[in-house]
């Protein structure tokens, strides 16, 4: 196994536990990997806002995977490294099929998050992310502009469905993925978590060999499988587990129980920090 110089980690039920807390299992682990000169990036389907909040409270200054790979940013800066968004017009036939269907859903544009109404689906969306949605009525108004996603909400069978479905339709027009059992996402078809570690790997002039990656959920799997490295934590589901280097025995300690085992423990001795409390 070659030595990692770049980690990228999903935060929903992987860097995060159910009450959306950093073990300090999770939190030390990441800090001695950055003391020791690996860089620590935060890979999500979130905004760049919402992950943001959880690289302050690392106190990393990464670049941030925000939008499931859609934009590359670091944490203070007013403008992106990288911004992948929909096509105009294609974007603008999705939006007119899911008001026809009446299909709720969130609308993200230059950083804004756009909600039709206010119904319980935001505000557990909100809740989760502490993100802040304009009520915007008649989503269709925003036809011409060039989203950086469409995030669909609804039950888990609902999800699989619209997947089933979107994917179908639009084939490779489209990215479509899930992130959380009620999130369906659709983003262009360069915005992918695996996309965005590539160039940010080639950015830092790091070899994708010598990339780590750990996620939970489908939109992780193709960054999980393009890493050097790839980590499925113990609760994914065990279709995404098969294409998993390593699993940890711990869910919520499973981060710095990964970076300690296949990052650390290859660190050069001279370079090594001691080895602390977990």
């Amino acid at each position: 196994m070659p030595e990692i110089k770049l980690i990228t980690i999903d935060l929903d039920h992987t860097l995060l536990d159910a009450d959306l807390n950093i073990s300090e299992r999770n939190r030390n682990a990441i800090l001695e990997a950055v003391d020791a000169g690996v860089t620590v990036a935060i890979a999500t389907g979130r905004s760049h806002e919402s992950a943001a909040t959880y690289a302050k409270k690392l106190g990393i200054d990464a670049p941030i995977i925000s939008y499931n790979g859609a934009m590359i940013r670091r944490p203070g800066d007013d403008e992106p490294m990288l911004h992948v968004r929909l096509e105009a017009d294609l974007a603008a036939e999705i939006v007119e099929a899911l008001v026809h269907d009446m299909i709720d859903f969130l609308y993200f544009l230059n950083n804004k998050l756009y909600v039709a109404k206010f119904d319980r689906w935001a505000r557990r969306y909100l809740e989760r992310t502490g993100d802040r949605a304009i009520i915007a009525g008649d989503l269709r108004r925003f036809a011409g502009e060039r989203p950086t996603k469409l995030l669909m909400v609804g039950r888990a069978e609902q999800t699989r469905d619209r997947y089933e479905r979107f994917s179908e339709e639009y084939g490779d027009r489209i990215y479509c993925t899930i992130s959380l059992p009620e999130y369906m996402e659709i983003l262009d078809p360069g915005a992918t978590k695996a996309t965005a570690l590539r160039w940010l790997a080639d950015h830092l002039d790091v070899p994708m060999e010598q990339t780590m990656a750990l996620g939970d959920s489908l939109n992780d799997l193709e960054m999980i499988q393009a890493a050097g490295v790839g980590v499925f934590m113990p609760r994914a589901d065990d279709e995404l587990k098969q294409h998993a280097d390593y699993i940890p025995e711990e869910q919520d300690g499973g981060v710095g129980e990964a970076i300690k085992k296949l990052v650390l423990s290859r660190v050069p001795a001279a370079s090594a920090p001691e080895d602390g409390d977990d």
